[in-house]
């Protein structure tokens, strides 16, 4: 599922999820940054270390199925020591999980 990641409303990064965990509603991917991603507001982990954020400012917007609701939305910046920059939503609760990765071959398993 592509994906917008957001903070306060504005696009930080895009992301094609994908899922990880079906039964807890977990799905992950590689997050694509915009200018205006900036790990300390935004990444709880940065390049291993603990950063506090305001995780409830964080969101995910799919064009297909608009607002994800989901428990809480992550981004690991390892971007200086491994050049990853990743994004995890938990607890996928809307659109319904089955229906978003009814067809991928992880949720089937």
């Amino acid at each position: 599922m592509k994906a917008e990641i957001l903070y306060r409303g504005k696009v930080i990064g895009c992301s094609d999820l994908q899922p990880v965990d079906p039964p807890m509603g977990v799905a992950a991917g590689p997050l694509d940054a915009t200018l205006d991603y900036d790990p300390l507001l935004h990444a709880y982990v940065i390049d291993g270390d603990d950063n506090d954020v305001d995780s409830n400012a964080l969101s995910a917007r799919s064009a297909k199925f608009g607002m994800i609701i989901c428990a809480v939305v992550c981004v690991e910046d390892f971007n200086k020591t491994l050049n990853e920059l990743n994004v995890t939503l938990l607890g996928i609760a809307e659109p319904d999980y089955a229906t978003v990765f009814a067809a991928h071959p992880m949720h089937e398993a």
